[in-house]
């Protein structure tokens, strides 16, 4: 992926976070209160200057009220019901991946209708570097190895996984993962998006 590919996939990530604050009269200050994230690094990525985790993306989705999907697809076009949705290989290659904290993604999930699932497709490049910063979110998330070897901390516990490896954990508890092979590890990632949780709000009072 190039550099300008990368740039303009940031952009559109953040115009539509920017989008959906506004309608919801937010400032960059209010949202950094409410999602522990600085006013300041909110808004370089809704200018699409820096890269951001999964993690952040569905705290950002889970205060905006939004379907995390509606941060990676327009939702402008007229409403037609999908009840399946296809992730070409070759259409995510020329789309270009988002950079995490110390990883690249893709989305994988499209405008299903009422989605309960969020897939993504996650590349941890090969570092010598031995600290994660450990990120927590609301929902579940099950993690598999497709190729390499990862090391996962969740919480104080590190587990190493390879290839065909499998792991389900609750989003609360602090998490992240590092590549400890020799080459390239990839993970299939799937989450529960913030609008099928249960926030425990009454909407008869």
């Amino acid at each position: 992926m190039s550099l300008d590919q990368a740039r303009f996939v940031a952009r559109q990530l953040g115009l539509r976070i920017r989008a959906a604050r506004q309608l919801r009269k937010l400032t960059l200050q209010q949202l950094g209160t409410d999602t522990e994230l600085s006013a300041a690094y909110l808004s370089r990525i809704e200018r699409g200057e820096t890269a951001t985790s999964i993690a952040n993306l569905i705290v950002i989705a889970t205060r905006l009220d939004v379907p995390l999907r509606d941060l990676f697809e327009d939702t402008n076009e007229a409403y037609v019901p999908k009840y399946y949705t296809v992730s070409r290989k070759a259409e995510r290659e020329a789309a270009g991946q988002m950079a995490g904290n110390g990883y690249d993604y893709h989305w994988l999930s499209g405008a299903l209708t009422e989605p309960k699932l969020s897939a993504f497709f996650l590349e941890f490049p090969v570092t010598a570097d031995t600290d994660v910063k450990l990120l927590s979110h609301e929902g579940e998330e099950v993690l598999y190895v497709l190729a390499g070897r990862i090391e996962f901390q969740i919480g104080s516990d590190r587990l190493v996984l390879d290839e065909g490896d499998c792991v389900h954990l609750i989003g609360a508890k602090p998490h992240m993962g590092r590549n400890i092979g020799k080459k390239p590890a990839r993970m299939l990632m799937v989450v529960t998006p913030s609008n099928v949780i249960d926030h425990g709000i009454d909407g008869s009072a």
